[in-house]
């Protein structure tokens, strides 16, 4: 079939490339007869005007037969040269694109009749034209001599005239003999190309017949294949009758069904997989539940005792002179502390190995932050001494996590803290970036401790990690606190660096981005170290505390600070005095009987008088972030955890009664 095809289309291309060239002869043969006559009519010219220019364009049109009789010449020869030829052809203003194609025909077809007529024609066209340019010649002589008359003249032309009428008749002759072969090549080639389009066809519809019957029968096999597999019946496989298209995709489909077989049986073999798992991880899940549950009961547990214990043993501290006794009483001090800052670390560790860990971004004051733990840290009883400065291009509200921060800040001055013995600590925080939108912060911690190798640098970020084991049987610690502390910095895109010294300090500093604040609000005033001294003398405070030990703990600090106390064991008693006396402030405990702060705040928060705006401070031993946030939520104002800093409770009760009475 393929082989028919090709015969066909290299015939068409035979016949196309001879009829083409048959044209490019006619086409030529235009150019020979137009030349001939516009030879002849400046021959006359000349005859006339005796002005040599007709007779330069006689010879001049002359040149285009002249060519093409050199091409005849040349190709009636046994062995050609095709160069002269197709120069001849060239110079007989044929297109050379033609000339090969005129050659070809040539010499292929020379023994055609209707060719061999042409050529005759042709060449007594030629001889003809000799015998014109010999008179042409003779008349130039006659009338370069002067010696001749007119009449003379004219009796010439009429012998051109003659010669020209024969020219004429060869030309004829040449075309119709042209034009002869033309069709009998054109009947001969619609001859060939019917019988081999006959040929095609009829074998086309056979060839058709016997693949469709082919196709019929493994398309069959195929689809019914298809429909036992479609029932479940996977080992079913299609017969394969023959190598071609059809038999492809037997085959193709036989290695699918395998596939499909061997596939359903890995997807049986991951679906169990997937159950196992599934199982593991509800199992993983709620071990990991249980395991937050239980920090968090245990937390509240641990702290609520602890804030006794730390409260009284400051209260103590501040009445005992003994120095023996004192000694006693800062080492219960340090070891509460010690306790807190475990267990806190705990807590958050625990929280960011589960990946609960959700920053807010809500306007903050990064001056309030870093006065209000500088002052905190104070407090601590070191011949140590902590200053710190803060860049004016900060703007006074960015957008942030107050907590987050607090927390970094925490954990890295109380490092500081602790492994400082003389000299002092000193914070900054500077604008290292800043565009229209954002503002990059550096915060550094810089102290004159003891100094970490450069070998353990990179160590101390790990969890339970500490630079030496001299170091936290000295110390103290779990080791998790810069662990932490990197999370946190890491988890808001954020990088953190240390460089220290052995024997000369330390300094950890970090780069924060945080969003600058749009909205147009009033600037406070960082709360001064007067205001914590200040005397809280007829301010009074409504206690809500249903354990016994913490109540008389928080009624004895502010006591001591001048504040009016009422006590109330639950938030059912709460609202009960709230309704029959006026407070300044209350101070709310979460979890009691009856009923717990959170819904004291809410039914405190729907009242229709004056008194729903009162600051509420949440005091809680739950320091699970959920909860924190759920205190805001709720309504409450702040929240001071358990055990608390007396001054930073005395700081955030002043700070709320400014903001009230403004």
């Amino acid at each position: 079939m393929a082989l028919l095809v090709t015969i066909e289309l290299c015939t068409l291309w035979f016949a196309v490339g001879t009829l083409s060239s048959v044209r490019s002869f006619v086409n030529g043969e235009a150019l020979w007869s137009k030349a001939q006559k516009d030879a002849v009519y400046n021959l006359f010219a000349y005859s006339h005007s005796h002005d040599e220019k007709h007779f330069h364009a006689f010879r001049e049109f002359l040149k285009v037969p002249l060519g093409d009789n050199k091409t005849r010449l040349e190709l009636q020869k046994t062995h050609p040269d095709f160069d002269v030829a197709r120069k001849g052809f060239i110079e007989g203003r044929n297109h050379p694109d033609n000339v090969d194609g005129m050659i070809s025909l040539i010499v292929r077809f020379h023994d055609i009749s209707y060719l061999q007529k042409a050529i005759v024609a042709w060449g007594d066209a030629e001889m003809k034209m000799e015998q014109l340019i010999a008179l042409g010649d003779k008349l130039h002589n006659m009338i370069r001599s002067g010696k001749v008359s007119q009449q003379e003249i004219d009796k010439l032309m009429v012998q051109a005239e003659e010669l020209n009428k024969k020219v004429t008749i060869s030309e004829d002759e040449f075309s119709y003999t042209l034009d002869e072969g033309a069709r009998w090549l054109e009947n001969i080639v619609l001859r060939v190309l019917l019988t081999l389009s006959l040929t095609i066809g009829t074998t086309s519809i056979l060839i058709t017949i016997s693949v469709s019957r082919g196709i019929e029968k493994g398309v069959n096999a195929i689809i019914n294949a298809a429909k036992l597999i479609g029932r479940g019946l996977l080992h079913t496989r299609v017969e394969v009758y023959s190598g071609d298209e059809i038999g492809m995709l037997a085959t193709s489909f036989n290695q699918m069904t395998d596939t499909l077989e061997h596939s359903l049986h890995d997807i049986n073999e991951l679906k169990d997989k997937e159950d196992r798992l599934k199982i593991e991880k509800e199992k993983a899940e709620t071990s990991e539940k249980t395991k937050q549950l239980f920090l968090a009961k245990m937390s509240h547990e641990i702290r609520t005792p602890m804030n006794a214990i730390l409260g009284f043993a400051k209260l103590l501290e501040e009445t005992i002179k003994g120095d023996e006794e004192q000694e006693y009483i800062h080492i219960i001090i340090k070891s509460g502390d010690d306790l807190l800052v475990i267990l806190n670390d705990i807590l958050d560790f625990s929280r960011l190995e589960a990946g609960k860990i959700v920053f807010e971004s809500i306007p903050i004051r990064i001056r309030d932050i870093i006065y209000l733990n500088v002052k905190m840290m104070q407090t601590r009883k070191k011949d140590i001494e902590i200053t710190y400065s803060i860049d004016e291009a900060i703007p006074e509200i960015v957008l942030g996590d107050s907590v987050r921060l607090n927390q970094i800040m925490i954990n890295l001055i109380s490092n500081a803290i602790k492994f400082t013995e003389k000299g002092g600590i000193y914070i900054s925080v500077i604008c290292a970036e800043g565009d229209a939108d954002s503002v990059l912060l550096d915060f550094s911690v810089k102290d004159t401790g003891i100094g970490i190798p450069k070998e353990k640098q990179a160590k101390i970020f790990e969890s339970f990690e500490q630079a030496t084991n001299d170091t936290a049987r000295k110390y103290g610690g779990a080791g998790l606190g810069l662990s932490i502390v990197k999370q946190l910095i890491e988890l808001q895109n954020g990088l953190i660096f240390v460089n220290s010294e052995p024997g000369i300090g330390s300094e950890f500093h970090f780069r924060l981005q945080f969003l600058k604040f749009k909205a147009e609000i009033q600037t406070s005033v960082p709360v001064k170290t007067s205001t914590i001294n200040q005397s809280g003398r007829g301010i009074k405070i409504l206690v809500v505390e249903d354990n016994l030990i913490n109540q008389k703990l928080v009624i004895k600090v502010l006591k001591n600070q001048g504040f009016e106390t009422e006590v109330a064991e639950n938030g059912l008693i709460a609202l009960n005095k709230y309704e029959h006396q006026d407070f300044d402030i209350i101070l709310m405990d979460i979890q009691m009987p009856e009923m717990d702060g959170y819904e004291a705040t809410r039914k405190i928060r729907e009242l229709s008088s004056y008194k729903k705006n009162i600051p509420i401070i949440a005091m809680t031993a739950h320091i699970i972030k959920g909860e924190l946030d759920h205190c805001l939520e709720t309504g409450m104002n702040d929240f001071v955890s358990k055990p608390f800093d007396k001054n930073e409770l005395y700081a955030k009760i002043f700070k709320h009664l400014e903001v009230r009475t403004q």
